[in-house]
Parts: C-alpha cells; sequence; structure tokens
C-alpha cells in the first residue's frame, strides 16, 4: 500500500510539471492546446477550461498534452492551421518538446534548493565503533576518532569518507584524525581491501572497504551470560542500559569501555543503569541530566573495585554489549533446532571468536558458502556450547538480478544503536543555493547520460534498471523515512525523467527533437509515411524497454527468486 501511495505521490506531481512544461510553451507560441491528461487509458474526471480538455486517466504511468495538428489528418480551417503544432517555425516547436524535460530539470532544481533550505542531515566523519581486530584497528584508528581530512583534502561528513575509500581500493589513503580527548590531528594510513562492488554508474568493478569501521557507535544497553559474574550478582540483566560511570553520563557502549580501561588499578567505581522494564517509560531519554528530573524513575546502582590487574569490563565485571545476545531465534531455524535460546551469548564460529554482529553474519555466508555446514559456540549461565549447523540458504538477487545465496542460522540479535553523530547541512544565501541545486542536477543528468552510454557499450547491465514496481517500492520506502527522503527522491526521479525524455527515440521528445534536426538538415519536413515508420520503430523500442524493466521488476520480487 505505501508503495502505491509513493508511486502516485512521486510520479503525479512529476507528470504534471513534465507535461506543463509542454503546455506552456505551446500557449506562449499560440498552439492550441486540446486535451491535458495526467495518466493513459479511461477518462477517470474531466473537465473543460476554455479551450483545453483537463482530465485524469485510469493508468497512472505518465501523461500527454495533444497539440491541434498533432494528428496528421485531421482537418483544420485555415484559422486554425495557424495555431496548429505543424505550421509553427522549428525554433518554436523544438521549446514545445524540450519544454517537458526542461521543467523536469528546473523542477529538480527548486526541489534540491527546498531539501538544502530546510536541512539535509548529515553522518558527521566521526568513527563510532572500530571492531575489535579488524583492518580499521590494525590500521591505527580507534573508536570516537574525528577524521577531519582525507590525503590533505578537509571532510565534515561520512559520505565524504566513504567515497574515498571506495575510489581507492590498494590504495594507501592518509586520514587526518583527532582521537577521542586529543587537540592535534594524528596521520593514520590505511589501505582499503578490495571487494566486488558497483560504480555511481551501476558498473560491477573493485571497490575499497575497510573493514571494522562503523560510524554508529552501539548503544549501552548490555547483557549478561555468567549468573556469577559481579554484574549479575549485583542485579543487573541482559537488557538493562547503562546510564553512567562515576557520575558522568555515557552515550554509547565505546565510551563506557574507554572510560571503564581509564580507570585505575583497585579504584572503585560506580555504575547507574536503567531496567528494561522502565526504560519503556522513558521515550525522550538521552542520558544522566532526564534521570535527574524524574524522566526516568527507576534506576540500579552498582559499586565495584576494578582488580589489580583490570583485563577488560567483560572479564571483569561480566557485562557485555548485547550486540551478541540472542533476542530470539527464529522458529524452526537451524539455530532454533540446535537449542539456541533467548539471551543466549554467541561467541564463536569454529575456532574464530566474534566480536561484531557483523562477523557473524559474514563467518556464516563463508561456511555456509564452504561446505554448507557451521560449527556455532554460545554462552549460556557461564558455560559454552558448541553445535554443528545447516544454515537456511535463501535465494536472493543481486544488484544485476543474477541469483546468490544468502546463508543464514536464524537469531534475531539483541544489537542496538546509539544516536548518530550527526549536523544538519543547510544554505541560506540565495545564490549558493541556486549553484548548489543546479550542481546536484547536473551532477545527477551527467551520471544517467553516462549510464545510458554504457549500457549500449555493455559496461552496465540492463539489469540496473527499473520500472514502475521499483520505482513505488523506493517511493514508499522514501516516504516512511521522513521529508527529505521523500523530496531527494522526488528530484532524482526528475532528473531522470528528463534525461529518459531527451533520449533520441521517437515519440519521446528527444525523438520529435530528432525529427527537428533531420528537417533542418533536408531542409524540408519529412513525408507523413516516413515520420510513421520512424515513429513505429520509436514506439517498439519503448516497448521493448517496458517488457525489460518490468521482467526486471517481477524478478526482483521475492516470489520469482
Amino acid at each position: 500500500m505505501l508503495s502505491i501511495l509513493g508511486f502516485l505521490a512521486v510520479l503525479g506531481p512529476l507528470v504534471i510539471v513534465h507535461e506543463m512544461g509542454h503546455f506552456l510553451f505551446a500557449k506562449l507560441f499560440g498552439v492550441k492546446a486540446e486535451v491535458f491528461s495526467i495518466g493513459f487509458g479511461p477518462r477517470i474526471w474531466s473537465k473543460q477550461i476554455g479551450e483545453t480538455e483537463w482530465k485524469i486517466s485510469a493508468i497512472p504511468l505518465g501523461g500527454f498534452v495533444k497539440l491541434m495538428g498533432e494528428e496528421p489528418d485531421s482537418k483544420l480551417t485555415e484559422a486554425e492551421l495557424k495555431r496548429s503544432l505543424p505550421r509553427q517555425a522549428p525554433w518554436k516547436r523544438f521549446f514545445i518538446f524540450f519544454g517537458g524535460p526542461l521543467f523536469n530539470f528546473i523542477w529538480a532544481i527548486i526541489v534540491f534548493m527546498a531539501i538544502l533550505l530546510i536541512g539535509e542531515p548529515q553522518l558527521s566523519s566521526y568513527v563510532g565503533r572500530v571492531v575489535q581486530g579488524s583492518h580499521a584497528e590494525q590500521s591505527g584508528l580507534r573508536s570516537g576518532d574525528q577524521i577531519v581530512a582525507i590525503d590533505g583534502k578537509a571532510v565534515k561528513k561520512f559520505e565524504e569518507v566513504m567515497n574515498v575509500v571506495n575510489d581507492k581500493p590498494a590504495q594507501k589513503i592518509d586520514f587526518a584524525v583527532i582521537h577521542d580527548g586529543t587537540m592535534t590531528p594524528t596521520h593514520v594510513t590505511v589501505t582499503p581491501t578490495i571487494q566486488d562492488g558497483y560504480s555511481v554508474y551501476g558498473e560491477a568493478t573493485h571497490v575499497g572497504e575497510i573493514d571494522g569501521l562503523i560510524p554508529t557507535a552501539r548503544s549501552t544497553a548490555i547483557g549478561l551470560s555468567n549468573p556469577e559474574s559481579l554484574a549479575a550478582k549485583a542485579g543487573l540483566k541482559t537488557g538493562d542500559e547503562l546510564l553512567s560511570l562515576n557520575g558522568t553520563a555515557l552515550k554509547d557502549w565505546e565510551s563506557f569501555e574507554k572510560r571503564y580501561n581509564a580507570l585505575p588499578a583497585g579504584s572503585t567505581a560506580k555504575i547507574m543503569a536503567q531496567s528494561s522494564k522502565d526504560q519503556k517509560d522513558s521515550k525522550e531519554f538521552k542520558g544522566l541530566k532526564e534521570a535527574k528530573t524524574g524522566t526516568v524513575t527507576a534506576q540500579k546502582d552498582f559499586t565495584f573495585t576494578k582488580p589489580a590487574v583490570g583485563k577488560s569490563v567483560a572479564a571483569d565485571l561480566g557485562l557485555h554489549s548485547s550486540e551478541l545476545f540472542v533476542d530470539k531465534p527464529v522458529p524452526q531455524s537451524p539455530a532454533e533446532k540446535a537449542g539456541i535460546k533467548p539471551g543466549d551469548r554467541l561467541v564463536g564460529i569454529g575456532t574464530q571468536d566474534i566480536h561484531s554482529f557483523f562477523e557473524l553474519k559474514d563467518a556464516v555466508q563463508r561456511a555456509g558458502e564452504k561446505d554448507g555446514k557451521v560449527e556455532v559456540r554460545w554462552e549460556r549461565d557461564g558455560k559454552i556450547t558448541t553445535a554443528s549447523l545447516t544454515p537456511t540458504g535463501t535465494q536472493t538477487r543481486d544488484v544485476l538480478l543474477k541469483k546468490t545465496v544468502q546463508f543464514t542460522i536464524g537469531v534475531v540479535p539483541m544489537l542496538s544503536w546509539a544516536e548518530p553523530v550527526t549536523f544538519i547541512e543547510r544554505i541560506y544565501n540565495p545564490f549558493t543555493l541556486v549553484f548548489k541545486a543546479t550542481e546536484r542536477m547536473v551532477v545527477f543528468s551527467w551520471r544517467n547520460f553516462v549510464s545510458i552510454t554504457k549500457m549500449f557499450t555493455g559496461e552496465v547491465s540492463v539489469a540496473t534498471l527499473g520500472g514502475p514496481i521499483l520505482i513505488g517500492k523506493i517511493a514508499g520506502e522514501s516516504i516512511s523515512r521522513g521529508l527529505i527522503a521523500f523530496l531527494s527522491t522526488m528530484a532524482i526521479l526528475s532528473v531522470g525523467l528528463g534525461v529518459l525524455n531527451i533520449l533520441p527515440i521517437p515519440v519521446l521528445d528527444g525523438g520529435h527533437l530528432l525529427l527537428l534536426a533531420i528537417e533542418a538538415i533536408r531542409k524540408r519536413p519529412l513525408t507523413i509515411r516516413q515520420t510513421e515508420i520512424i515513429q513505429q520503430v520509436g514506439l517498439s523500442l519503448i516497448l521493448l524497454l517496458m517488457v525489460v524493466v518490468i521482467k526486471n521488476d517481477l524478478s526482483r520480487l521475492p516470489l520469482f527468486n
């Protein structure tokens, strides 16, 4: 339902804008617009306003403006001929045909301006988490780092960081980072590993990846798997949320671990926690300040002495992040059949210890692809259990619609994230606003043209194309993500619609422009028969394109996997 609503909410305005471009240029040059239709097929609603019939039709896959004289066999008076499309000068017809795509590009600029004026949330170039033992940790990156420059170029957004990483597989990159608690940048050299991926044009290529580099930290939700641990004996339970350490509010698990490790050996410290039951009554809770003002009414105190030879918060106190604790096994899944229960802590796959849910997922995938078996280790009540599981293989499709198999064992983790570090990117200067919005429109237009060119050369697969089902899915998802996501989707699709319509394919606006160019070269218009043949070829190409995109859409549906 949301996909249908999203499809109509996004495509409706784009069709109106596109057809309005044709309509206004036609009116400007005195050409009579007989019909302005949103949609094709049977009429749902219509109203005659002046000399134009305005209507909504049943099939919402586009629209059209019927101009006087478009039908070759129409019988017109001399006065009507003067207002017919064929009688207009070539330059006037150019603007009438180009008006639709032009308005789509202008509309995209307007929507991009609205986005930049409202304010666009951006992920900061902050390292929320560096996974233990990962490539990122081995390279010298730490949780809490602020990446301020890459290869000498200043960065503010995590997106900028990832763009550089993606573009430089197996190449050394100089990161200027400010470690948490310091003020001076430190230079860290990282060499991204090579992974299979896709370029911005949709072509299969190699991209760079820094394993273990995550922009968002884990929340302070805890898990306990040993009832004999200090934390368990103090009354803490799996699902509780840590609020503070020695009176200082905790924003995420990574900062808690860092502060615990900084405690002097033998020192006494105090943890305040909130039970998961009480947490439900605190929707706006973000830290200790709210707890003091009464938003959180029930808390737990845990006073402890750090061991003289402290190892880690897990080894010393029995406290773990809830990330690898099982919320529940999927019914009839390999995990449930093996005896894994809610509250169990997953500790390893085969001989490999795992430190994140991403490691678990990758290890299960590798084991499933290798021999279809995976050895899982988990902890319950302080005891480790090992079992061999046969992961479930689910057939899916990648971006190029190639069939792949995703292996899973069927566990739902208790993983929850802390609030990411973000900032609002907003522009008030009108000149900068117009420039930046136009720049975005040009960038997306260029990417569309390059992708289409690469399809003809075979570098980009036609499997990347999508039709009404994919558009509806994307539009529906954008509505659920908020106004900015919805507007971004509308702007990008407006650019795509503009680019599509100026392609030199007969029956499209670009096809009409092509015929105008042929007419200018020949010094005379094509005959009716020649025009009909060209339009039939164009219509055949459009129908072929529709078959391809609908086939792609259906292939993406689970039913056809």
